[in-house]
Order: structure tokens, then sequence, then C-alpha cells
């Protein structure tokens, strides 16, 4: 069994996925009395979940021990939630004001069984229509008056604008200067069109229920949810399994279950012997980079190809890889522009030295010299190790995308010049046919080259990724917040990122060199590829808590490495 799959992840659920799931949950949990359950046993076994999820909510809030709270709710289901939590908070002796942004009359079916539960224990509510000056008294002096705030006012079936009421609510809460906790999804995030109402409140930290979902961790929702949680509920599995989308979150818990365990009685061979072939006259810190990250990531002997124009540098810097210096041939005027650079030349010392390497990287600080480009795209089907194709790499697999489209102007073939028939893409067609398997590590531009512009929504983002790693058959990682890793056999891996400190260049050096020697130490591509993100990530964040955003280098991130393992 895979690594991956032994971890039995949770799958990141869209948005109707999660609806569809909810109805059909409380109708299959409704069964357990009826075989053919009424409304209201339907209703009942909803309020069960809704219940669970108040708990979850409520054990979150109190672990804050913050004093008074005020919660803020709307009529439907998001609502029953927070009237849930209210009841608890009120049993546990915590203070909280419950501000309803709806009239008793518009609770319906489980969140209507909220109300009356919160109630008959003794809680009341502070209507906005039915005290609109009580409300607004109240509501202006959250700051002086409350500690926290919890936002369960739509949740994750709002759509469009908000209405007046609601709008005002939001921008009292953001003014309060306050953290907030979002229950499911923060009040104006429109979670079907997947983007922020012009009023939106921005969480400090957000619950999901049930299962992950995209919008918390990607461009259109990530500043309005905050830091996410997900609260697992009872769930029926074999219901779960229908609405799995091939679609999961991958946070640091995997780290240790993914982690290749080391011979003790291996030698340096046995731990790993990537081969990376990087660097050039302009860009020798890319080569030095991944190199050390490679080192610092359980590999055992670690050789760099570069050039040797620029080999005294990198071993002023390391002392541990060994060395394939590329020579720079005869002198005549061709080979002086290309001194300091991976040449054609060099192939034959390459194909020799890649015989014994168990992984290769190649790509890091090498030039787009039209000389490298063509090397680059000579040697990579030559190459039988799983090899990490990153940086320039990905570069002059790009050039073929131009050349194709030259050829169509002339007509000597068809292409589009940003690929949108992947079909017909030479860049996807080059790579399908590369016999080693592949891990490719684009950012977004280099993707773009590659590949196409990519689309604006991340639930689109997914499926091009999806396509592009099935033509391929490699397995794609586009670096970026959040980092997404698509496999061949069609599942997608999600990585929660942000953090703008490795927003740097060379930090993809370093992701490349920590990938490449997890690959050496016999881990299939798409867990390389995956660990290596998880690794690379949490070391940042170690790094971060350390130096800051706006201090940390790449070579810091390397220097904690050994912390994220």
């Amino acid at each position: 069994m895979s690594p991956l799959n032994s971890l039995h992840l949770a799958p990141v659920l869209s948005t109707n996925g999660m609806r569809a799931l909810d109805a059909t949950a409380k109708e299959h949990l409704a069964q357990r009395t009826s075989s053919h359950p009424s409304e209201k046993d339907v209703i009942q076994s909803g309020y069960e979940l809704m219940q669970e999820a108040g708990l979850a909510l409520f054990k979150f809030v109190q672990a804050k021990a913050l004093d008074p709270i005020a919660i803020f709710i709307g009529g439907g289901n998001n609502g029953g939630d927070g009237l849930v939590l209210a009841k608890l908070l009120l049993q546990a002796g915590i203070r909280a004001l419950v501000f309803s942004l709806a009239p008793e009359s518009k609770f319906k079916n489980e969140a209507k069984l909220a109300l009356d539960d919160f109630k008959q224990a003794g809680g009341d509510v502070i209507e906005f229509d039915q005290n609109k000056k009580a409300f607004q008294r109240a509501s202006d002096h959250l700051h002086d008056d409350f500690k926290l705030i919890v936002d369960c006012m739509l949740g994750n079936g709002a759509k469009g604008e908000l209405r007046p009421e609601f709008a005002n609510a939001v921008q009292i809460i953001n003014n309060s200067g306050l953290p907030v906790i979002a229950a499911d999804a923060p009040t104006g995030y429109d979670s079907s069109a997947h983007v922020c109402s012009k009023v939106c409140i921005h969480a400090t930290e957000s619950m999901l229920f049930g299962f992950p979902r995209l919008d918390a961790y990607a461009k259109e929702g990530g500043r309005s949810f905050g830091k996410t949680v997900v609260a697992k509920l009872s769930y029926p599995e074999e219901l779960v399994q229908q609405f799995d989308e091939n679609i999961y979150l991958v946070t640091e818990d995997a780290i240790p279950q993914l982690t290749p365990t080391r011979d003790e009685w291996g030698d340096k061979r046995i731990q790993g012997s990537p081969f990376i072939i990087a660097g050039s006259k302009d860009m020798p810190g890319a080569a030095a980079l991944c190199t050390e990250a490679a080192l610092r990531s359980g590999a055992g002997l670690v050789t760099l190809a570069t050039t040797e124009a620029i080999t005294p540098i990198i071993q002023s810097k390391l002392s541990e890889p060994v060395f394939c210096s590329l020579e720079h041939g005869a002198s005549n005027e061709n080979t002086a522009k290309c001194r300091g650079v991976l040449q054609q030349q060099h192939i034959p010392t390459l194909l020799k030295r890649a015989k014994h390497a168990s992984a290769i990287a190649i790509g890091p600080g090498l030039s787009t010299n039209a000389d490298t480009v063509q090397a680059v795209l000579d040697l990579l089907p030559q190459l039988s190790a799983p090899t990490v194709i990153d940086a320039d790499a990905l570069n002059a697999i790009a050039t073929l995308n131009e050349s194709a489209i030259s050829d169509a102007a002339t007509g000597n073939g068809t292409a589009t010049s940003d690929c949108t028939a992947i079909s017909d893409c030479a860049a996807v067609q080059y790579l399908h046919n590369l016999q080693a398997p592949a891990i490719l590590t684009p950012h977004v531009r280099e993707f773009a080259r590659l590949f196409g512009t990519l689309p604006e929504k991340s639930d689109d983002i997914l499926n091009n990724l999806r396509i592009i790693a099935s033509s391929t058959n490699k397995v794609i990682l586009l670096k970026g917040v959040p980092t997404y890793i698509a496999s061949p056999d069609g599942n997608v891996y999600v990585i929660p990122v942000a953090n703008s400190g490795m927003a740097k260049g060379g930090s993809g050096d370093v992701l490349t060199g920590i990938i490449v020697a997890l690959l050496s130490q016999g881990l299939a591509p798409t867990e390389a590829a995956v660990l290596g993100a998880l690794l690379h990530q949490k070391a940042g964040r170690i790094t971060r808590e350390e130096l800051g955003a706006f201090s940390m280098l790449p070579s810091d991130i390397i220097k904690n490495l050994h912390k994220a393992f």
C-alpha cells in the first residue's frame, strides 16, 4: 500500500459536495429508527450532527479562555450551530451574549430545535428586528464589553451580496478589533461563487465542520478564513466515499508516516545517491542551495555536476558533496559564449555519472543559454533514474512550445500559444515521451510557459493539473499558496501554506534538493513530492518563527530541516 493511502486522508469537499453529503447523511442516520423515516426523524438526525458541530465549536472556543463572548447568529443551520455553542457556554458558566440577525419566527427545523434548547436552558438573544436600538448599542461596544466574537451568521450557505443588516453586523465585527472565530465559513464569503462579498468577515480562525474545503486554503478565501481547523463529524464512511473528489489536504502531521525508514546497517549508497545537475556562472547559489538541502535530507552520497567555472565557488561553501566538474572544452568563439554554462558536449559525462544515481535533479540555476536549452532537451530522454525537473530545465522544455508555434506559423506544424489544447501542447508531448518517472516543480510563471496560463479559480486549477499530470504521466508540483501536487492517478494533494518569508529566490532550489534526496531513498515520486513540500514548509515555518518573514533566507530554511524531520 502507498504510504499516502495508509494515511486515510480526509477528502477536501466542494461546497456542493458537502451540502449533498449533509443531506444524504441525515437521511441515512434517520434510518436507524425506521426504514421509512419521517421528516421529523430526518430533522432529528440533522440536529444530532448540529450538536456534534456545536460541541466541537464549544471545545475550540473554551480552549481560548476568553470571557465574555459575543455570538452573532442567523436564522439557518449556521445559526443553530451558534445556539448549541451558546447553550454549552451557558452551562459551563462562560459569559456569552447572542446577537440574532433573524427573528425567532425564521428559525426552522434543526435551527428551531437548537433555539428551543437554548431558551429552555435559560438563554436569551438580542434580535436585530425586535430591538434594533439595543442590538446597535450592544454591538457598538463590542471592544469594551467582549474578548472574542464567534461568527455563526450564514456559514457555508451564503450566496451573493449581503443584506443590509448582515453587512452592518460584519462592519461592526471587523471594526471591533477583536479576534473572530468563523463557524464553517466567514459571513460575506460566497462559497458557491468562491468570492468575498464587498463586505466580508476577516476571521482570525475558522472551524470547518466535517471536512476541509478548498476555499479556506486557496487565494479566494484564505485571507477571510484565517487559520483553519477541521472538526470531524460522524458521517458514515460509505457515504463519504460517494462524495470523495480525490482531493486531499495534507498537513505536517503526515511527516512521520511518510518519512523513509533508514537502514542502520546500510552504507552511504544505500542511504541514497542523488545526482544534481545545476548552476551556471551567474547562478552558483542555486546549485549550492539545492545540494546542501539534499545533504540535509538524508541522502548518503550527493554528487553535484556543474561547470568548472563555478566549481571552486561551491567547493568553498560545501565540503560534503562529490563534484562532477564539467570542463569548458577547446576555446573558440562559440565555446567562449557558453563558458560557465551546461553544454551539449557535457552530455556523455553526465550520462556516465547518472548511471550510479538513485535519483536525479536538473534545472536550478542552469541558465537559458541556447546551448544549455538544447543540452537539457537532449539529455532528459536518456535518463532512467527518477528525476526532479525544475527551474531552467522546465524553461528549456517550454521552448518547445515556441518552436511549435513558429512551425505552425510557417505551415510546418500545429500548436497553440498557450497550450489550450493540452494534447497539442509540444511540452506535454515531450514530457509524456520521457520514460523515467519524474516530478515537475514549476511556479506559476514556469507553469504558464509550459502549459498555458492557469485558470483564475482554484477548482479549475485542480482540474487543469489533473489533466496535465495524466497527459504527461508525471507528478506536477505547483509551487504557491497553497502548494498543489497532482499525481497521474488523478489524486491531488493540497499543502496549506502561506509564508511570505519563503517567497524569496532560492526557496525553490531548496525544495528540489529535499525532494531529490527523498526520491534517492526509495520514495515513489508522489510521496517524495508531498513529503518534500511538507518538510520544506515546516522548516520555513520554524525559520519564520525564529527570524521573521523579512529577514529569513532560503539558507536558513536548510539549517532548520533537522527540526522539520
